[in-house]
């Protein structure tokens, strides 16, 4: 995917954690960047490809989605018709003007208790409804343009308030107890690591499914006191919790990656000191 100056990026789901941080990484001298967010309805197939036909993108980077596993479970047809039926639309909108499209999906088409780490090869078998409806969605945006990137992350994290991140601080500053999973295992990546390969990949010549999680997996308990040590907090008030039903061991394999050098992730620990330092966080 070559690019010249000006050319045209299209961000669905623009106001949420990866399209906000996807377009703040954007050089905006460089593109001309489109975004949307709930006023469209990327379930509404003339209102995608009317808008895409009156903007022309050369690339759509589809951030939309119902991303909640709790609200997808209470509202199984919203889910699909947000993660399935909005990429399907998505996709034929893109290719519909020969454009690239970036699709960000979910490690959740995985199931959440595998003793390996995934890789883009290994076939998916989601439990969920909304690992199910993210599923759907990829196999749509795979077979309506093969001009796709798909992206598959794990813990995304922000310092938005009411994250997990802002969560942990907030808690860690005023002393109060923080329950947090230990039995919840996975690999915490920053926003601004994601939004870097997001940008990486859509500027290079690759196209496929990837893999973008950092290196290396923590516990969300491990992962509150690393937040806290850095801040220079008290960790004594972190206390796991543990809930057989919910526990999962999920790793991302970033094969691809390491194949194609599109980008590197860093280790979780290192993304998680940079992050924090960028914001003025550290001790």
């Amino acid at each position: 995917m070559q690019f010249g100056p000006q050319r045209a990026i299209w961000i669905t789901g623009a106001a949420g954690r990866m399209g906000s941080a996807i377009e703040q990484h954007l050089d905006h001298s460089k593109y001309r960047i489109l975004t949307t967010d709930r006023e469209l309805d990327v379930a509404d197939l003339d209102a995608v490809m009317e808008f895409a036909q009156m903007n022309r993108p050369d690339v759509i980077i589809n951030c939309a989605a119902t991303a909640s596993s709790v609200e997808a479970e209470a509202d199984p047809i919203g889910a699909y018709r947000t993660n399935a039926l909005g990429a399907r639309n998505v996709a034929i909108a893109s290719a519909s003007v020969s454009g690239d499209i970036v699709h960000l999906s979910t490690d959740d088409v995985f199931p959440g208790k595998v003793r390996h780490a995934v890789n883009e090869f290994d076939t998916p078998a989601p439990i969920s409804v909304y690992g199910k409806s993210k599923l759907a969605g990829e196999d749509f945006v795979k077979s309506l343009n093969p001009r796709h990137i798909i992206v598959r992350s794990s813990w995304i994290y922000t310092d938005r308030e009411g994250d997990l991140f802002t969560r942990i601080l907030e808690a860690g500053r005023t002393g109060n107890p923080i329950n947090i999973p230990a039995d919840q295992v996975g690999s915490p990546t920053s926003v601004d690591s994601f939004a870097k390969f997001v940008i990486a990949a859509m500027e290079s010549d690759e196209f496929g499914i990837f893999h973008a999680s950092c290196e290396d997996t923590c516990s969300r308990m491990e992962f509150a006191k690393k937040i806290l040590r850095l801040a220079g907090l008290d960790t004594e008030n972190v206390v796991g919790a543990y809930d057989p039903d919910a526990a999962y061991y999920l790793e991302l394999d970033n094969l691809m990656l390491k194949m194609t050098g599109v980008f590197e992730m860093a280790n979780w620990a290192d993304d998680l000191q940079a992050f924090m330092a960028k914001r003025g966080l550290l001790a």
